[in-house]
């Protein structure tokens, strides 16, 4: 008992925490209204389950018949394939303002070295 109460104020703390860094991102214009509100979200879900575990395997296990450790591994591994889709996203974004600089300042190089 004493371990998935811990467990639970340490998830608290720790969405608490996002929530913070998720404002923060948003007023450095890192993220957009949606971004902030999806995000946000997510986290306050995360509160609300960290403060009743016990009604969402109640939930899913009588009326799905469904483990809720299966759930929440599915779900984790869906999280990771969004993730790992977002960052090679902004990956490629980078490469694209990255390859736009490099070109504009050989292109500046050049035009210098015939004006000369």
């Amino acid at each position: 008992m004493i371990v998935k109460t811990f467990l639970s104020f340490l998830s608290i703390l720790f969405a608490v925490l996002m929530i913070y860094l998720t404002i923060l991102n948003y007023k450095k214009n890192n993220l957009t209204k949606a971004n902030l509100f999806i995000w946000n979200s997510l986290w306050i879900i995360l509160i609300l389950i960290s403060i009743r575990p016990s009604f969402i395997d109640k939930y899913f296990i009588e009326n799905f018949k469904i483990d809720i450790f299966y759930v929440l591994t599915i779900l984790s591994i869906l999280v990771l394939f969004i993730l790992s889709y977002f960052i090679i996203l902004n990956q490629k974004i980078l490469e694209k303002k990255i390859d736009t600089i490099i070109r504009a300042e050989a292109i500046k190089e050049i035009l210098d070295k015939l004006k000369k």
